[in-house]
Parts: C-alpha cells; structure tokens; sequence
C-alpha cells in the first residue's frame, strides 16, 4: 500500500513523522511525502525534517505567500499532476491549512481514499478559512481520525458514517509524551534567556490572521503583553509574518523576543513556562498536556476542551482584556482533566486502522 503524505506547515511536519513512524513499525505500506511549501523559512520547515528525522519529501512544490483563492488553486494543479504520476492507495492530509483542502480535492477528483487526521473541529465561523478548510476535508475524507470525543460528536451529528469515523487521540500528545526530556535535555534557550533557570515566565505567540494581519489589532496584543511583562518576564517566539508587521507598522514589543523556533526548544519553553498567551492550536494544547494555565487569543478557540478541562481562559484581542484575564488564571479552581486527547497512542490507532482498511 503506497500512501502519500501531503503537508506545508510546521504542526504538519511533527504529525507525519509520528504517523509515518507508527506506519513503518507496523509494516504493509510505503509513504510518500509530498510538501507544498505553504512554510518555508528554514525555523518553519527544514528544521523539523532534520529534528524529526524526516526523510526529504519525495516532491517539494515550493508554493506559497499567495492569496488563499491563488494558493490552493496552484497546489491543487501541481497536486494532481503527482497524484497521477505517483498512483498512491491512499492520500494523507493533516489539520485544517490550504495544504489540507487542496490534498483533499486532489485525491478525491483523482478518486483516491483520503484519510484526514485532526478532523472534527468546528468553531462555527463560517469566515475563517481554517473552518472551511476542514470542514470540507472532512466531507470528502473516506477516513476521518479525531483528536477528541468532542470533534467524533460534531462529525456524527453533522451526518458522518460511523464506519468512516474515529476518535484516535491527538498525534500532538503522542510527540509531546515522546520528546519532552529529550526537549528538557538539548534546548539551552531558557539558560540563555534567564540566569536562573527556575525564574517564572509567560511563553507568548501570536500569528492567526484575525490577530496578526490588523495592525491595530497586533498593537493591542502587544500592548497587553508588555504590561504583563512588567509583572512576569514574557518570551516571544515570533512568527516570520508577524515579525514582517511589527517592523512595517514599528508596533510595540518591549519582552524579550527570539525568532520562531524548532520544535525541541518550543517544548522545552512550554514545560518551563509559568503560563502560557497563545493564538496557537498547537501551543494551547501543548500548555495543556503540561499543565500549563493557558490565555487563547482568539473569538472562538479551535479547542474548547482546554477551556471546559482546565484553568484557561479566552481572552479578545484586547489590551484591557488581556491583563484583566491573565489575572485571573488559574484562579478558578478548575484543574486539568487528563484523557481528553487521548493516552499518547494515537499513532499507533491511526496506522492500524489505515492499513486493516479495506476501501
């Protein structure tokens, strides 16, 4: 069985070479990646083929920084032409990017199976362009592996076989319980940022469109975070294209900022950190497999279940009300409820299903 992995962005990246693991160890199949390019600084990319060990994609497409009509339409025709060159059994796409809609009209105009991982979430705004990319991946998926019990329901409920369906657990956790003391043991960044490593921080990031492309809406992110940096230290990993617009509009940033990192040092920051400020899917899971009280910067969280399972809180992308919900983490009383993204073998599931399917 020839399975092609179709991936562009960094969470991608760190979910193939789990699944692309589990699928090795289990024998019966070949993978294929295929890279679209959608991020391609080298701390958004390279590095995590090298950290993961991830053998160079098969096709790299170099397609990216176009507008989001521009970008799924040239990845969808370079896709098929290597979907036709390549005949897969079945074609892989992850999360909710450009990269995972335009792998799935791929497949499914070439009628390949296509399996989709981290499918499921649903934040009812119908103008947010991860909401349509998954949603439709999910429609066409032949396969449709989720993270949580809460993204199963929303697929049953909106009408999905219970045959095509399964609640898998989170690939994010399964790296998370995998690399953290590697992480802990071969980042150096927190003895470097701080003389004592024990000194309480806030580990930041902003970069979804809603937060990053308005710089009015950035400078009162940022606003807040230097406030709150006047009480704790704040760490800010940043984005290549929030980086682009905090120098084109000259926008506050008086933390400590490094660039946008590789996935050891990120975890290693998250397991040191005191609290986490995140825009970020991945971030504000991650903060909540460590235990991490976590503010999510966004109109309507991607993951809910931090918010209904632990002390995080939702915060609008507001100076004011920011800081007054910093104040108030981890001060509801609420404690981390464990399982809700599964025991850390969702790999292991995903690869098993996949190769007993039948099509």
């Amino acid at each position: 069985m020839k399975l092609a992995h179709i991936v562009g962005n960094r969470p991608q990246f760190i979910k193939l070479s789990l699944l692309q693991g589990a699928l090795a160890a289990r024998g019966g199949s070949e993978s294929l990646i295929v890279h679209t390019g959608q991020h391609f600084h080298d701390n958004m990319s390279s590095i995590f083929f090298r950290e993961f060990g991830i053998p160079p994609p098969d096709h790299q497409l170099h397609i990216n920084t176009l507008p989001h009509g521009e970008m799924i339409g040239r990845m969808l025709i370079d896709l098929d032409m290597v979907l036709a060159l390549e005949k897969p059994d079945g074609v892989i796409v992850y999360g909710d990017t450009n990269t995972t809609l335009s792998g799935a009209l791929a497949a499914k105009k070439r009628g390949i199976p296509l399996i989709h991982v981290e499918a499921g979430i649903r934040t009812g705004q119908e103008n947010m362009p991860e909401e349509s990319n998954r949603y439709l991946s999910d429609r066409m998926a032949t396969l449709n592996f989720t993270c949580t019990s809460l993204g199963l329901d929303n697929l049953l409920k909106e009408g999905a076989h219970k045959d095509r369906v399964c609640n898998s657990g989170d690939l994010m956790l399964d790296a998370a319980l995998r690399f953290k003391d590697r992480a802990l043991a071969a980042s150096t960044l927190v003895r470097e940022i701080f003389r004592d490593e024990k000194t309480p921080f806030v580990l930041a990031t902003i970069h979804r469109a809603e937060n990053s492309d308005d710089p009015v809406v950035l400078g009162r992110i940022l606003r807040a975070l230097e406030v709150i940096d006047d009480r704790m230290p704040v760490v800010f990993p940043m984005h290549p294209k929030t980086a682009v617009m905090i120098a084109q509009h000259r926008l506050p940033g008086n933390f400590r900022v490094v660039p946008a990192l590789g996935y050891f040092d990120m975890l290693a920051l998250v397991q040191s950190c005191r609290y986490v400020i995140t825009d970020s899917g991945g971030l504000s899971r991650e903060s909540f497999f460590f235990r991490k009280p976590s503010l999510v910067i966004m109109e309507t969280p991607f993951w809910p279940e931090i918010l209904q399972h632990g002390p995080s809180l939702r915060a609008d992308a507001d100076t004011e009300d920011i800081v007054m919900k910093f104040e108030r983490l981890d001060k509801g009383g609420k404690d981390f409820e464990p399982g809700i993204f599964g025991d850390g073998k969702a790999g292991e599931r995903i690869s098993e299903r996949i190769v007993s399917s039948e099509w």
